[in-house]
């Protein structure tokens, strides 16, 4: 079976056998580009200066300054293109590293899924001796980035085998849903095929098949959100990005189960089974955050509304009166993934922790208006439907200084 999809892809890419070394330069050269792309198109997340709040990581620590953060970014992409170019990148790799992690304690919207499996993919690399005959130290480098991947595959699929996303994605046909009873089961397929991928890319004998269904499923990704719904471009690189690392990282390889999931000599591949393969499984009790745990876009993540009084919105800067919608009733509302979207090109980081400090800082902004109200809806998880969580300013959102 794998021999006979691999035959219907084109001869160049059906030809393509690379050296270890060559497949981890590439990658490191995709995972660069995408990181650098990503970086770009939602460079508003990465510097202070901006509406949407900062949430960082522990209550109190103070804002960086403007000038100081925009210079941290402008590091963060010098020491991108520096990884690129050099034949040694460790240096680059681990100071990058650092800087990133020193930008995301000030900001959790900062821990988009993208930046999080890229930059454990480049410290995967990092293990990695760079000298062209250690070919054990390139497959072990390879196959942390392979397990990466394989796990977000793998709980990606998962994550979406929830009612919510069955019904979104029967609601994309409209009124063809009701006559073609078939399109109810869509979203059980797309689900179960992603699981399928990443379990294939573990195999010998349906790796390739794996590699080319992969592509096609991330080829859909980008029809829907670049020609039909043209939403969210931060994501297009990354499904570029993903369909390289595909070829790259398993077209024509002959690696084991084994070899992917434990018998890796560096220490960081221990880590990354912890933190891809192992706590995901938490977040369906509700124990491990949704974006921890590539529940990107599955319709089972927390989500936030607020509600105002038309007297408040006044009192809000243009910059975010611009998101919050009139509804019927009188009150006016604010959904916290338009505002981040529109404003940082990256959804919001879905947690209560953080929606209730963007709520705070709304309440800054209306002198703790009695007219605020914070709903957030949890996501649902095996132990039970996830409850609707409202807050107001005189609630847990007062804040005496901001």
């Amino acid at each position: 079976m794998g021999d006979y999809w691999s035959n219907k892809v084109p001869i160049a890419i059906r030809s393509l056998d690379l050296s270890p070394f060559k497949r981890i330069t590439y990658t490191k050269t995709v995972i660069v580009s995408g990181f650098v792309a990503g970086f770009l198109l939602s460079r508003r997340l990465w510097v202070s200066y901006r509406f949407f709040p900062l949430i960082p990581i522990l209550p109190g620590l103070p804002h960086i300054p403007t000038l100081v953060d925009g210079i941290l970014f402008a590091v963060l992409l010098v020491l991108l293109a520096l990884i690129g170019v050099a034949t040694r990148p460790r240096i680059y790799i681990l100071s990058f590293a650092l800087f990133l992690l020193f930008l995301a304690l000030f900001d959790q919207t900062r821990w988009q899924p993208w930046a999080y499996l890229y930059v454990f993919m480049l410290l995967g690399l990092a293990c990695f001796s760079w000298k062209p005959d250690d070919v054990a130290g390139q497959e072990n480098a390879l196959n942390i980035c392979r397990l990466i991947v394989c796990a977000t595959y793998f709980y990606s699929g998962l994550q979406k085998m929830n009612p919510r996303f069955m019904v979104g994605t029967t609601s994309m046909f409209g009124a063809l849903s009701s006559r073609w009873p078939a399109l109810h089961a869509l979203g059980w397929i797309m689900a179960g095929t992603e699981t399928l991928i990443a379990i294939g890319l573990l195999t010998r004998k349906f790796r390739n098949v794996a590699v080319i269904a992969g592509v096609l499923m991330h080829l859909d990704i980008l029809y829907v959100c670049v020609i039909i719904l043209h939403w969210n471009s931060v994501i297009w690189p990354w499904n570029v990005a993903m369909m390289a690392l595909l070829f790259l990282l398993f077209w024509k390889t002959d690696f084991s189960f084994r070899q992917v999931v434990w018998a890796n000599p560096f220490r960081l591949q221990k880590v990354v089974l912890v933190l891809f393969a192992v706590l995901p499984l938490l977040s369906f009790f509700g124990w491990w955050d949704s974006y921890l745990s590539a529940s990107l876009y599955s319709a089972n993540i927390p989500m936030a509304y607020i509600w105002m009084s038309p007297t408040v919105k006044r009192q809000l800067p243009l910059q975010i009166q611009r998101y919050v919608k009139k509804q019927p009733g009188g009150n006016d509302l604010l959904k916290v993934q338009d505002w981040a979207l529109g404003e940082l090109n990256v959804p919001p980081y879905p947690a209560v922790r953080a929606y209730r400090t963007i709520g705070a800082a709304l309440c800054h902004y209306s002198h703790n208006s009695p007219d605020i109200s914070l709903v957030i809806h949890e996501k649902d998880t095996l132990l039970q439907q996830g409850p609707s969580l409202p807050d107001t300013c005189l609630g847990t959102l007062l804040v005496n200084k901001w």
